[in-house]
């Protein structure tokens, strides 16, 4: 992954960044990052769909928490979603470092982007599913479609535990028309009606979530019997999921 950035040594490892912007965006909370590269150096280009890592150091030990980005590279900034957790795993401890010590101005660690997850090219139909803080995996994708005037092609269905905790709503709700966006909540679980009529033979699925989410939509997906090829998942708990995959082989 680091070969194809050069000779300079800064670039061989993880370059500091500023924090720019800290806002919380929904319940749970959830907080929108944003950071720019401190040195001189050109900021790493990635395709909608990457992920960036970030390190902190706490107490003496380096954790590092994997992050989708946002939006479509810009050459300026990167902007991710950290949601506060239960300080259990890698992400949760990364988030909660930075959403209550990191204050504007101050530094974080970062690798270059990495990742494969991206819209299947030539598709005529996307369907993205979300569970919690999974929405933020499709928020580059998403706005990538709308670059290319291509917004009808997509539909958003979003599960979160309240309205509240739909982290960026109000954007979607401004891209989207009411039949291409929806909101389940947990008194709602997703379910086989939820996606009747969202499902065409060409429609490529994404799913963003936790491994039970995950689990869930692909139970929901089954009753349509929809090519598994067409079916993309990508897990917020990526260690687990990859642990599955092995098992399978």
């Amino acid at each position: 992954m680091y070969a194809k950035l050069g000779n300079d040594e800064h670039d061989r490892g993880f370059v500091p960044f500023t924090i720019l912007k800290k806002e919380a965006i929904a319940s749970g909370p959830i907080y929108l990052l944003k950071i720019e590269r401190q040195d001189s150096g050109k900021l790493f280009k990635y395709h909608p769909g990457q992920y960036i890592t970030l390190r902190v150091d706490k107490g003496g030990v380096l954790h590092h928490g994997h992050y989708s980005l946002l939006e479509p590279y810009n050459g300026q900034t990167y902007s991710v979603a950290l949601k506060q957790g239960n300080n259990y795993d890698q992400n949760s401890i990364v988030s909660d470092e930075i959403i209550r010590k990191r204050a504007v101005g101050s530094t974080v660690l970062v690798s270059p982007p990495a990742g494969k997850f991206s819209l299947v090219k030539d598709g005529n139909h996307h369907l993205f599913i979300s569970g919690g803080i999974g929405i933020a995996s499709f928020m580059a994708l998403i706005e990538e479609l709308n670059q290319q005037g291509k917004l009808a092609s997509a539909t958003v269905v979003q599960c979160a535990r309240t309205d509240d905790h739909a982290a960026f709503a109000a954007t979607l709700h401004k891209l989207l028309p009411k039949e291409q966006y929806v909101i389940l909540t947990r008194n709602e679980p997703i379910a086989k009606n939820h996606l009747e009529g969202k499902l065409r033979p060409e429609t490529h699925v994404y799913v963003s979530g936790s491994e039970a989410f995950l689990t869930m939509a692909e139970h929901a997906l089954a009753r349509f019997n929809h090519p598994k090829s067409q079916i993309h998942m990508k897990s917020i708990e990526p260690t687990l999921r990859l642990l599955h995959e092995l098992e399978q082989k």
